[in-house]
């Protein structure tokens, strides 16, 4: 992510959201930092919004992961980035056999 505006509603990581609403096929999401906070960028922190009010913040870090359910349960958000540029890549999992992608290797081998 960088400080450049968004071009789609999917693209404002900024506002709360729940990755099963936009993405139905996520049962698990999980993020791998590739840039560090406050080193390579400002702001970009990832904020889980508890029901209580009492948040959960997580400083991104070069190689940490989080992972969580996608469901309501983990409304978040993120930062928008101040300055430099904040990477993660995001990986999602699913339950659902339709959804997935098949790997023809691996079904032949567990076949």
């Amino acid at each position: 992510m960088i400080n450049k505006p968004a071009k789609t509603i999917h693209d404002e990581y900024w506002h709360p959201h729940i990755d099963k609403e936009t993405y139905e096929s996520f049962h698990y999401t999980s993020l791998l930092y590739l840039s560090d906070y406050n080193k390579d960028f400002e702001g970009g922190r990832f904020i889980f919004m508890d029901k209580n009010d009492v948040n959960t913040t997580i400083e991104p870090r070069k190689g940490r992961v989080s992972m969580f359910t996608s469901g309501s349960e983990n409304l978040h958000l993120v930062e928008k980035v101040k300055s430099g540029t904040r990477y993660a890549l995001t990986v999602s999992f699913t339950c659902d056999e339709s959804a997935a992608i098949s790997d023809l290797y691996f079904t032949e081998t567990l076949n």
